[in-house]
């Protein structure tokens, strides 16, 4: 199943800045994060809420946040992907403690503890490549056996990692790829609706 997201602004290019970019891959990261885990859960994979649904969560957002980094080196070298890629974290952190907030009670630590794993994770997504259009096998392997040391049941442990690697990371990132087409401006516009005769 798809996920219905904002990828375009209609905009002159000149008012499009990072901070708007990173807010709208913000919100499509977090929704295709919270979608990988309920179809896992759908899968009939056993993931207890609680700890083990947060820290599954946790995956999920350091693996598309890094994949969001790679793409927009793919497109935008230097300044504007370093300034995005913060912007992006930054915006995200915020979400995050919004709903740790609600999910498991107030704490100022949830922000930083979600910036601390993010930086963790990304140091060893590092270590693979993400080629042209997508991650090469190691990048979805390491995704893969994250999410595998979250699961409890070890009946969930053999098919995991298959099911991660082949469904659930590449339908995540395909919504992420889509948003940051739209924010790069790679995509064409959707024409606008002519109105309708009376409106």
């Amino acid at each position: 199943m798809s996920l219905r997201i904002k990828r375009h602004w209609f905009r002159d290019e000149s008012e499009r800045d990072v901070a708007a970019s990173a807010s709208v891959v913000a919100a499509t990261v977090w929704k295709a994060s919270v979608h990988g885990l309920q179809n896992l859960r759908k899968a009939r994979f056993t993931v207890d809420i609680g700890g083990p649904y947060i820290a599954l969560l946790d995956e999920f957002l350091a693996f598309l946040v890094t994949a969001a980094d790679r793409i927009a080196y793919r497109h935008q070298e230097g300044e504007w992907r370093e300034a995005f890629t913060v912007a992006l974290a930054t915006r995200l952190a915020d979400i995050y403690q919004e709903n740790m907030d609600y999910l498991v009670g107030p704490d100022p630590a949830h922000r930083q503890r979600f910036i601390d794993l993010l930086n963790s994770r990304m140091a060893e997504y590092a270590e693979s490549m993400y080629e042209a259009d997508a991650p090469n096998a190691g990048f979805l392997r390491q995704f893969g056996y994250r999410v595998t040391e979250v699961l409890v049941d070890e009946a969930d442990w053999r098919w995991a990692l298959d099911q991660v690697m082949s469904v659930q990371a590449p339908e995540a990132l395909e919504s992420v790829e889509s948003a940051m087409r739209g924010v790069l401006g790679i995509d064409p516009k959707p024409r606008r609706r002519a109105p309708a005769a009376g409106e």
